[in-house]
């Protein structure tokens, strides 16, 4: 009799719970080296698309051009002309490439500044009417 007692009080049988543990034990597994091989994935997109003359912005919204690339992940960029910076190869967040520049907008004549320069006198009346509706006018 005792030992049935122990036995049960053991927690012999099946405990469904275990199995839940389980599976979320080998989900979080699987989630862990799904991420490393997403970055992964990146970090070699990243080391492809870094050539001389690419187009990137860094992490710190930082527009130029890949000059050189060093054995140890240091990049220049140049910034302007003669301005080189020499950053870590993972500072660079994103390639701006001609599809991007493609995409962008054209400006079309009804968006075009005007050639026709105003005079001083017009400036200062457009400016002084714009804000205006009809309660302060």
């Amino acid at each position: 009799m005792n030992s049935l007692v122990i036995a049960q009080a053991a927690g012999g049988g099946f405990n469904p719970s275990m199995i839940l543990m389980i599976a979320l034990f080998a989900v979080l597994i699987f989630m862990m080296f799904r991420g490393r091989k997403k970055q992964a994935a990146q970090q070699a997109k990243l080391k492809d698309n870094t050539v001389p003359g690419a187009k990137v912005m860094t992490n710190s919204g930082i527009f130029g051009t890949v000059v050189g690339i060093d054995a140890e992940d240091r990049v220049q960029v140049e910034v302007a002309n003669g301005v080189v910076l020499t950053l870590h190869r993972q500072a660079i967040s994103t390639f701006l490439d001609s599809d991007a520049a493609a995409a962008a907008p054209a400006v079309t004549e009804a968006d075009a500044p005007s050639t026709t320069a105003e005079t001083p006198e017009e400036s200062l009346r457009r400016l002084n009417d714009e804000g205006k509706d009809e309660r302060n006018a």
